[in-house]
């Protein structure tokens, strides 16, 4: 169970060898590399960043060389990784945590067993079965988690927000909360997780269309936490 601050990542989306760059208010959408937006990412705080490479995901191609050049923050790679090759090319990104799939649950737990705290599993809290696979990984030792809801109408703050806290509840590995995040609104119902070892949100749209900016949704919870105890926020 985690009592400090909920770790923000901006999700940055790499497609063609280019990503959005963060939304400045009355601007229009720009595009940089995948280190420039890192970079602008770290500018205004992030100390993680989850980059999900859409090229290595689809088969076409990977930005993992540019990857490799980003500083400033953290890299959580993404890119549908779910075997020994897809890992050892992710490998050449460099980046912090690399995110596996589990969908060949013999190889996850192999490399789980090897890889220790490099890697976090992502899964889909509708899976069939998915609370008992994660019974599995986590006597396979994995060391984190990245849960996702792919029914994409629902948002973790409304009907489904309780998959999400039943997951957290039932694990005493991290969570990471991945989308379902709208409004600043939002993340006030998540905060109230930590607690139950909710330790991180990725941020994806809302900071592409004008909803909010990172510098926003980190002070939007600055408030709700104290580093040596947990309470609601103060008047």
């Amino acid at each position: 169970m985690s009592l400090y601050p909920l770790c923000l990542m901006p999700q940055v989306i790499v497609s063609q060898g280019q990503a959005q760059m963060p939304l400045s208010p009355g601007s229009d959408a720009e595009y940089g590399s995948v280190h420039d937006v890192v970079a602008a990412f770290a500018e205004q705080g992030a100390a993680w960043v989850h980059v999900a490479d859409k090229d290595a995901a689809s088969g076409q191609g990977n930005n993992y060389a540019d990857i490799a050049r980003a500083a400033g923050a953290h890299i959580q790679l993404s890119a549908h990784i779910k075997d020994q090759q897809g890992l050892e090319a992710a490998l050449q990104a460099k980046p912090t945590r690399i995110v596996i799939e589990a969908e060949d649950l013999t190889w996850t737990q192999n490399v789980l067993a090897a890889h220790g705290d490099l890697l976090a599993v992502g899964l889909d809290i509708r899976k069939p079965g998915v609370f008992d696979v994660r019974v599995t990984l986590d006597q396979a030792g994995a060391s984190r988690y990245v849960v996702r809801d792919m029914a994409t109408h629902h948002l973790w703050h409304h009907e489904d927000r309780h998959l999400l806290a039943e997951f957290c509840e039932q694990t005493s590995k991290p969570v990471i909360a991945a989308g379902g995040i709208a409004h600043l609104d939002d993340l006030h119902e998540l905060h109230e997780l930590v607690p139950e070892g909710l330790d991180g949100i990725i941020l994806g749209a809302p900071l592409y269309n004008g909803a909010f900016t990172y510098p926003e949704a980190v002070a939007a919870g600055a408030d709700r936490f104290d580093m040596f105890f947990w309470g609601p926020p103060q008047p």
